[in-house]
């Protein structure tokens, strides 16, 4: 009787004590599932600041940081928990975020608090393919952001027959000139295929007044109350379209060595004007003849 008893006691104290070490593990599970949910909002605010960053770059580094900045307190970071620095080529950006959280249970244990830190980086480069294009292409020159420039010749001002358009279906289905109806479609919708810096496609021969003047002044009517400085990237009045070289008299080849954005801003009688912008969009990163830019960007951290 007197070992049953014991029994019962031992047992009576067995359990106490897992339930003391159960319920220690279960709020201290409590404080990490805090602290969990800091770490994805510390990168959740990184990675959103790094991404608005890079967005400025590389032309314009100290915006970059102010709009980090920006970005990572409308995601509930103080601006005095947030570190930004630019990469020296002005090609990257990487932004860290820092929060505390305090804990309920772990002081218990001597621990009062948690402080942990996010970093995200964004890597901007140039654009190395384009799908949407618009089939004109511009020759490689100096660009300045917002000066206007010719994106296509009208009647009677092109050279040696080319007036700036190109044959970007002859270039993918090897069936040549697709005549003016589709010249007209790519340049309305966009041409649906793939372009790669390096690419070679075909020059469109003839002023193509008609098809022009239709085809931008669609994309023109569908966002009549933009402008260079308000405009979307979204807009279907930003052209997308690539930087050429130079081309021969007549039906001729050229190459892509670049691709370039512009604000169209007019068009009439086939002649065709854009001012030139800075992009970074989604897309592929690759070598360039230049900055033309429209940039690429990717979380690389």
């Amino acid at each position: 009787m007197r070992q049953m008893r014991s029994e019962h006691g031992q047992a009576t104290v067995l359990f106490a004590i897992s339930a003391v070490a159960l319920l220690s593990m279960g709020a201290l599970s409590l404080d990490a599932g805090r602290a969990y949910v800091l770490v994805q909002q510390l990168k959740t605010a990184a990675d959103a600041a790094a991404l608005a960053g890079g967005q400025d770059l590389p032309s314009n580094p100290v915006q970059a940081s102010v709009d980090a900045q920006a970005t990572a307190a409308a995601n509930g970071v103080q601006s005095a928990d947030v570190t930004v620095s630019v990469g020296q080529s002005n090609q990257t950006i990487t932004v860290t975020t820092t929060g505390t959280v305090p804990y309920y249970f772990a002081p218990l244990f001597g621990v009062d608090s948690g402080t942990f830190s996010q970093t995200s980086v964004v890597e901007v480069g140039p654009q190395s393919q384009l799908q949407g294009a618009v089939p004109l292409g511009v020759f490689e020159q100096p660009f300045v952001y917002g000066q206007t420039y010719t994106l296509k010749a009208g009647a009677g001002g092109g050279g040696c027959g080319n007036y700036m358009a190109l044959d970007l279906n002859g270039s993918s289905d090897g069936n040549g000139d697709n005549g003016a109806s589709q010249y007209e479609t790519n340049l309305e919708d966009g041409y649906p295929q793939t372009m790669t810096i390096g690419d070679g496609v075909p020059t469109e021969t003839g002023d193509m007044v008609g098809p022009t003047d239709t085809g931008l002044k669609t994309r023109q009517s569908s966002d009549p109350n933009s402008n260079y400085q308000t405009v979307l990237p979204t807009s279907p009045r930003v052209l997308y379209l690539p930087i050429i070289s130079p081309s021969d008299c007549g039906k001729s080849s050229v190459t892509i060595l670049g691709f370039a954005a512009f604000y169209l801003q007019s068009v009439n009688g086939g002649d065709v004007t854009g001012q030139f912008m800075h992009l970074v969009v989604d897309g592929q990163f690759g070598s360039s003849a230049g900055d033309y830019g429209l940039e690429a960007e990717r979380l690389i951290q």
